[in-house]
């Protein structure tokens, strides 16, 4: 898979290029090598080849999700030229970072090898954790790092040591002999509790409750176009490698762990929607917001079956697109008013900027699930796989979940176009105009014609 060599050569060109002092190539030549990366992802569509003795497998599932990455990265770094203007130290570092954790989460959705997997996750996590404290000289940056730190190695030890039971129980990494050890079912005790275990890893990587505690915090104290990426990149791979580890390994018991699965999903959509009704500041209300995603795309893993693969690929799209919106606009408004973002900054934003109204409108409409959005019929996929095998009260708590989400949602849309209060001159530059007003094109259109957006992979 030349993605795998693409974007760390990409990430170590702009490494040197920082040590040349070269900033005015930083941007154009990350650019050109997510697009080189997304156009060889394209290229491998239907391949379906197993590589480095079978540790590897690239088939349409790896490729949908690693192309969706790549072009939600690259709308990232359209934002980065602007978010980091002004900025003299360590921006080379910080892009070629989110090009290694990139890697990771390309890592991560194309596995066959446990070992595999753990390599992918904890290259995406080590970058993280020196990204969510690249703002030197903020006090919540630095301690939004060591929170993240601290939780996340504890996280991957857990997960390991369910890779490890695994492993003792099957005497393989290999996905397929371990799904080949379960159709004989002679398993042992130890391989119930390793799949346990790795529930729990995966649980904090995708930020399910009661695993979620690092969010809120570190959502919040990492710089903006950081959170931005930890909420979209990083959750889809995270699931992206949840369904096709649950789905090619345990799906022959999934009776022994679909209640575990079936808690954490209820417990996530609930508390994650209850919480975020009290909070006032914008990234801590979207901290909340995607524990909530997080608990309706758990209908994809719970149900596990034909429908789970393009309804994860649609919601985490989709998500990510309307989440994109949300920040950029964030990343406007901050800089203008110099505050830390809460729903008062937005208001009278109507009044300032008409067009990044609407785009924080729709993009919040769009999370919320609203008709003629695609967030919509993303929750609509994820609900139609959840009952088409037979979880029917489940998707009745998460109806009932989106309803209460629709009131901080709201709140916001309520504060954009009141007509209180001065506002400052929103100033874009072109590349992150053009970023926002994509990202809500696609999800115009993808709310009308969703059909463009389902893969069957």
């Amino acid at each position: 898979m030349k993605v795998i060599i693409i974007l760390p050569i990409t990430g170590i060109i702009l490494l040197y290029l920082g040590l040349l002092k070269s900033g005015k190539f930083l941007l154009p030549v990350a650019v050109a090598g997510l697009l080189t990366a997304g156009v060889a992802s394209v290229i491998d569509w239907g391949a379906n080849v197993r590589l480095f003795t079978d540790m590897i497998y690239i088939d349409n599932y790896a490729v949908a999700f690693t192309s969706s990455m790549i072009m939600l990265t690259l709308f990232i770094f359209l934002l980065s030229n602007q978010y980091y203007r002004g900025v003299k130290f360590h921006v080379p570092e910080i892009l070629a970072l989110m090009i290694f954790a990139l890697t990771g989460a390309v890592l991560m959705v194309s596995f066959s090898n446990l070992a595999i997997l753990f390599i992918g996750v904890e290259t995406l996590s080590i970058s993280l954790y020196i990204l969510a404290a690249s703002k030197k000289i903020s006090v919540t940056s630095n301690e939004a790092s060591f929170k993240y730190y601290l939780t996340g190695s504890f996280a991957s030890a857990i997960f390991l040591l369910g890779i490890a039971l695994i492993y003792g129980s099957t005497a393989s990494f290999n996905v397929m002999r371990i799904a080949a050890y379960v159709n004989e079912g002679q398993i042992v005790p130890f391989f119930y509790a390793g799949i346990v275990l790795v529930i729990i890893g995966m649980a904090f990587k995708v930020a399910a409750i009661p695993f979620h505690f690092w969010t809120p915090d570190v959502y919040e104290g990492s710089p903006t176009l950081i959170t931005l990426f930890m909420a979209t990149v990083v959750k889809t791979a995270s699931f992206a490698a949840f369904l096709r580890l649950f789905a090619g390994c345990f799906s022959e018991v999934s009776d022994k762990w679909q209640l575990t699965i079936w808690t954490i999903t209820a417990i996530t959509l609930l508390v994650s929607n209850i919480a975020a009704l009290n909070q006032s500041g914008i990234k801590r209300i979207m901290a909340y917001s995607s524990i909530s995603h997080t608990g309706f795309l758990m209908l994809g893993i719970l149900a596990l079956n034909s429908f789970s693969a393009p309804a994860m690929l649609f919601y985490t799209f989709t998500y990510s697109l309307a989440t994109t919106g949300v920040f950029g606009v964030l990343i406007i408004v901050k800089n203008a008013r110099g505050d830390e973002g809460t729903i008062d900054s937005f208001t009278g934003l109507n009044k300032a900027n008409r067009l990044l109204a609407f785009i924080i409108t729709v993009s919040l409409i769009s999370l919320a699930g609203i008709p003629l959005t695609a967030g919509f019929f993303a929750k609509y996929m994820v609900f139609v796989a959840a009952i088409k095998s037979n979880f029917l009260w489940i998707v009745i708590i998460a109806i009932i979940s989106a309803l209460i989400s629709i009131y901080y949602y709201f709140r916001i849309i309520v504060a954009v176009y009141s007509r209180e209060g001065a506002q400052p001159v929103l100033k874009t530059d072109p590349a992150f105009k053009t970023t926002l007003v994509i990202c809500l094109t696609i999800i115009i259109i993808l709310g009308i014609f969703p059909s463009l957006g389902i893969l069957n992979i």
